[in-house]
């Protein structure tokens, strides 16, 4: 088993108020909406931590039929715009990594700006670590709902206002 982990940092023009609205509260909503050939749906069991996110992807996504991602909220914190979630099926999980956790906290940097710091931590199932592209499909999947939420709250600005 190795754990790693990895960060990155992205500048969004909108504010951290209406990216939490539309990235973490209501992802199940939007990223069908705004990346249909990704994901053909999208359901949260439950409410608050403990709270499970359900992502079902698109054939277009080229992963196998049926694929999907399901994700325990474990930091719900608008206050500081601090989420934490922890993969529980599909994905990476069970695949390459034993363990999977996402956090991204959005700081403010103006009245319609913010930067999104994202952090994945994981264990994979053997004694190898991941590799730059196995990381990078989910980095580049994480930043692009963050981006594609960001464009929609652009075009939209009543949204989330």
């Amino acid at each position: 088993m190795v754990s790693g982990s990895c960060t990155d940092e992205v500048t969004l023009n909108v504010s951290a108020a209406r990216l939490w609205k539309g990235a973490i509260e209501e992802p199940h909503i939007l990223y069908p909406k705004l990346m249909p050939d990704f994901f053909s749906k999208a359901e949260r069991i439950g409410e608050g931590v403990g709270a499970i996110n359900v992502f079902y992807f698109a054939p277009a996504a080229n992963l196998p039929p049926g694929s999907l991602n399901k994700n325990k909220i474990e930091v719900l914190d608008e206050a500081t715009f601090t989420f934490k979630n922890s993969s529980v099926e599909g994905g990476l999980l069970g695949v390459l990594v034993k363990s999977l956790t996402y956090e991204s906290v959005f700081v403010p940097s103006g009245a319609d700006s913010c930067v999104a710091k994202l952090k994945f931590e994981y264990e994979t199932i053997g004694d190898k670590d991941l590799s730059e592209e196995e990381l990078k499909s989910t980095r580049d999947g994480s930043i692009g709902v963050l981006k594609a939420t960001e464009g929609y709250l652009l075009a939209n600005p009543d949204v989330y206002a």
